[in-house]
């Protein structure tokens, strides 16, 4: 087990990459709600404005992961924390991966 990946659970698996959530996102999800109660005029908004950043970030993370193996990378991993997520990504040697190129050399 990765150990940044302890104290997480499996979500779901999108395009062969594993989903993690740690668990203090709930911790600070409960914490940002509750503490934005005032903003909207539902708690509703609140909690859709939370799970909208999870999206975002998931997404994210995703790009990472899909980028890595368009350049021939090996990525199957996320964890996703409250305040950001980590793909884990292992990109091919070479220079062209670092500038955007794929493997065949085209841009």
């Amino acid at each position: 087990m990765t150990p940044t990946r302890q104290g997480s659970f499996h979500l779901f698996r999108f395009a062969g990459i594993d989903i993690f959530l740690h668990w203090s996102w709930f911790v600070v999800a409960v914490i940002e709600v509750q503490n934005r109660s005032g903003s909207y005029t539902s708690i509703t908004w609140n909690v859709l404005e939370y799970l909208a950043l999870f999206a975002i970030v998931l997404m994210h993370e995703c790009g990472h992961a899909l980028a890595c193996r368009q350049v021939g990378g090996h990525a199957d991993q996320i964890v996703l924390w409250p305040l950001g997520g980590v793909a884990y990504v292992d990109p091919p040697p070479g220079p062209a991966q670092l500038f955007g190129a794929s493997p065949q050399g085209h841009w």
